[in-house]
């Protein structure tokens, strides 16, 4: 299939630039005909089902974390565009007038007006359920990362969160989840104390592919466990390419 880039023009008056996948696409491919590099850090925010009023809580972490790391490192940032923090990760970013460019993965069944304008970037691709969209989210941060680290930075999250996990930790990503957020973080952070939570979660944790970090000890004591996870490359084998159906 052609992987020529098309504009998406939003009401205010923000134009992202977006591709087309489906199975088979050569991702990076299709991202660096949006003009993107690939084999850069990643980071890959998971929030699916989060609450507005815990959303709300991680508009300080998302400023003096990720787009702190984000543009200390170079990293590219990528999102599902159901994740709920889209928009608030777009207003931090612009409040630092940051440069990095943030990637959103969406069903191309829908028009732009289900897409979140915080992004620069989208790709659009053949799934409408959150299983489907998490797994097209994670084989495209691996595109991006290529060679690089990437983390999965889990922070709130609610029932649709677990698919997101489940599918980056199939890819062998690093799933760092932020402790006192709420929801499905909090539970993958119990996992690992070994205390009770969501036998998802204890799943998860038994992958030895999950760290927790503590947000009560300060923003950039999270801020320097994510830098660190993303300070040194990581071979990822060959081309990657989008999910066989």
């Amino acid at each position: 299939m052609t992987l020529s880039r098309f504009p998406i023009s939003f009401h205010d008056g923000h134009v992202a630039l977006g591709v087309h996948a489906e199975a088979g696409t050569d991702l990076p491919r299709a991202l660096r005909a949006m003009g993107l590099t690939t084999g850069v850090p990643t980071i890959v925010t998971v929030s699916a089902g989060s609450r507005p009023a815990q959303l709300a809580r991680l508009g300080p972490l998302l400023e003096k974390v990720v787009v702190a790391v984000a543009e200390q490192v170079a990293a590219t940032v990528v999102d599902e565009e159901a994740g709920g923090l889209a928009g608030a990760l777009g207003r931090a970013r612009e409040g630092k007038k940051a440069g990095f460019p943030f990637l959103g993965v969406a069903s191309d069944r829908h028009g732009p007006d289900h897409l979140d304008p915080a992004h620069t970037h989208f790709v659009l691709v053949p799934a409408d359920d959150e299983a489907g969209i998490a797994r097209w989210t994670a084989s495209v941060a691996t595109a991006v990362a290529g060679g690089n680290r990437s983390v999965a930075l889990a922070a709130a999250g609610g029932e649709g969160a677990w698919d997101c996990l489940a599918a980056h930790v199939r890819t062998g990503r690093l799933v760092m989840a932020v402790a006192r957020s709420g929801g499905v973080a909090d539970h993958l952070a119990a996992a690992l104390a070994g205390r009770p939570a969501d036998s998802r979660a204890h799943a998860l944790a038994g992958s030895g592919q999950l760290v927790a970090v503590d947000p009560g000890r300060g923003a950039g004591h999270v801020a320097n466990a994510l830098r660190s996870a993303l300070s040194r490359p990581d071979a990822l084998g060959p081309a990657v390419h989008g999910p066989q159906g």
